[in-house]
């Protein structure tokens, strides 16, 4: 029985190799399963996948394995009543450009009228709508004076577009949910054409783009991503150098950094093989971003020298008017050990997030994360957008902030447009086409007020500094007779003009008239005419209307007034002619006496005159002497 036990005790050390044997062989497999699983879903085969090489006679095959269909093999796809094709050997653009020469620049189809392609779509969902323009060469049309418009269904991709630069390469890249088809046509301007050098519409992930987003201004929870459609306007590789379509499995290409960061001193990169890049069970997947993005990163420079209120900043040029989706990407390359890192987020200055901690949202270093924010069109200033992260000022956190990925897509419109406020009818959906006729309304409206307000405070004002006596000047008798007892008019009031004519005539009659005549002028009155004019103002004062004269009458006395004073200067009177001794004196308004200033007037009453003489050379006219010039 004991060799039975020792025989039976000898497999021990074979059976604890055996165990440990068994381990590595289960943690080996486990890897390779895991690794196996991770390139699996690394991969995106897409469901549609339209590529077409517009005016190419044959099929165009790009580096990343891509092939584009010919011309000729996409007809089916295209309405058109035209075929107007062009390609060149080469193109020549800036080396500056961020978009690679593709050979798919080198041809192009040139619509002369509206044109439309339509694809059938197997899988509805997002799908990436790719459009490659550039005015190449041709010997009929000039291609930097096509204005044309696209639109996709209802949405206006380009409205009036002309390219003219002939040294970059135009890229437009839209994401756009869909069912049943998608269609793309092209309008070219009245009198214009439109071209296109190369088509693609291919399916995309239903998880690249999710519902919920975080609102910056104001700061809160954003639904309803999924009602919108993107324009890719920035795709950037933080701290990385350019990952053409050959590496991402989206067939997205990502540029550097390094122009748009406006604080290059204070950036430091970092980078790691992107082998070690973790996705997370949920969360960002490699259809968010390839591990190349994710592996390489900029933060602050030295976190010890630097100013604890540092901030490492973006800044991108966008169009204003519009929302943007705002996607940063993630992962803590940097820190040796978990929640070492907080760091803030801010889009243009307003805080996106306090104190992230990627560990406590991935639990390990390495790991992806993406978060997504939206920006009203309204928080948008100097055409710009800024993106900043700086260091938490927290004790236990190190002076650091990175970002590793950023992306910026510009949202479609109250118009559902990503150029202008042209729906694809061509009517004006911009806020301003009833918010301006109302700032009118308001404007005309305080401007009226302004003017009445004026003018009641003027006349307020001319209220308060009215004259004295105001109510008797501004009376209607004031203006339609300017009779006023208190003034010297040069009539009276009626009962005053009553007075003064009995006064008159009394004086006449007792011969005393000469008392009434201005001192000034005494002199040169003639006492003929004086008689005269006299003898023409009692009959007209005459107290019955049958005794009174006539206007021709009138006229006579005043003619013949008028000829004896104009003779008395020529004629000298007689010596023994004998005068009437006219006292005058003019009655006080307030007493019927005689005043103290008298004038006397000599009137000469036996002066003889022919019909032949002076005084007589212009009266035989009865209709009156012509006026004298």
């Amino acid at each position: 029985m004991r060799g039975n036990k020792c025989r039976a005790s000898w497999p021990q050390p074979y059976f604890s190799f055996s165990i440990i044997f068994l381990s590595f062989f289960f943690l080996f497999n486990l890897t390779k399963f895991a690794s196996a699983k991770s390139n699996a879903s690394s991969t995106f085969t897409p469901s549609d996948n339209y590529l077409i090489d517009c005016g190419s006679t044959q099929e165009t095959r790009l580096k990343d394995g891509r092939t584009f269909k010919s011309d000729h093999d996409a007809t089916s796809l295209l309405q058109t009543e035209e075929d107007v094709q062009a390609s060149v050997d080469s193109i020549s653009i800036n080396v500056s450009s961020s978009i690679s020469p593709s050979p798919l620049f080198r041809t192009a189809r040139i619509f002369l009228q509206d044109s439309t392609y339509t694809f059938f779509v197997a899988e509805p969902g997002w799908h990436w709508v790719r459009l490659y323009l550039y005015p190449i060469d041709h010997p009929s049309y000039n291609l930097t004076e096509a204005v044309f418009s696209v639109f996709s269904g209802k949405i206006v991709l380009l409205h009036q577009i002309q390219i003219q630069d002939k040294t970059s390469l135009v890229f437009k890249e839209y994401l756009i949910s869909v069912s049943g088809r998608l269609s793309l046509q092209f309008k070219p301007k009245k009198g214009s054409f439109a071209f296109i050098n190369a088509i693609e519409v291919v399916s995309a992930p239903d998880s690249l783009i999710t519902n919920i987003a975080t609102s910056v201004s104001p700061l809160g929870d954003f639904n309803g991503l999924s009602n919108s459609a993107f324009q890719v306007c920035y795709r950037l590789n933080v701290g990385g150098p350019t990952i053409t379509s050959e590496n991402d499995t989206l067939s997205r290409t990502w540029e550097p950094d390094g122009k748009y960061n406006k604080f290059l001193q204070g950036s430091k990169n970092a980078s790691v093989s992107a082998k070690i890049i973790k996705y997370p069970e949920s969360g960002a997947t490699p259809y968010i971003a390839p591990s190349s993005i994710y592996a390489s990163a900029v933060h602050i420079e030295d976190p010890l020298t630097m100013q604890p209120n540092v901030n490492l900043t973006w800044k991108l040029n966008v169009d204003p008017g519009y929302s943007y989706l705002i996607r940063l990407h993630f992962c803590d390359i940097v820190s040796k050990v978990l929640n070492s890192l907080y760091f803030n987020v801010y889009i243009n200055t307003m805080v996106g997030v306090s104190a992230l901690d990627l560990s406590s949202l991935t639990n390990a270093l390495d790991t992806a994360y993406y978060k997504d924010f939206v920006l009203n069109g309204d928080a948008i200033t100097n055409d710009s957008i800024l993106v900043q992260i700086g260091p938490y000022q927290s004790q236990s956190a190190s002076l650091d902030a990175i970002l590793n990925g950023l992306e910026i897509m510009k949202m479609n419109n109250e118009a559902n447009s990503f150029d202008g406020l042209f729906t694809v009818d061509g009517s004006y959906k911009g806020p301003n086409s009833t918010t301006k006729k109302l700032k009118i309304i308001a404007a005309v409206g305080l401007g009226l007020a302004v003017a009445t307000m004026l003018l009641l405070a003027m006349v307020f004002v001319r209220w308060q500094k009215r004259p004295e006596g105001w109510e008797k000047r501004n009376s209607f008798s004031s203006w339609l007779l300017p009779l006023h007892g208190s003034n010297s008019s040069f009539l009276s009031s009626k009962s005053s003009s009553r007075r003064s004519s009995q006064y008159g005539s009394r004086k006449s009659k007792n011969g005393t008239l000469q008392k009434i005549i201005d001192p000034y002028i005494a002199s040169s009155i003639d006492p003929g005419s004086l008689k005269k004019y006299v003898e023409g103002a009692e009959k007209c004062l005459a107290e019955h209307g049958v005794d009174r004269p006539g206007m021709g009458d009138v006229l006579w006395h005043l003619e013949y007034a008028l000829q004896l004073q104009e003779a008395s200067s020529q004629i000298a009177p007689p010596e023994d002619s004998s005068a009437v001794i006219l006292a005058s004196e003019k009655p006080s308004s307030n007493s019927s006496g005689p005043s103290e200033e008298q004038v006397v007037v000599v009137v000469y009453e036996n002066l003889e005159l022919s019909p032949g003489s002076p005084l007589f050379s212009q009266i035989n006219n009865f209709q009156g002497r012509v006026p004298r010039d």
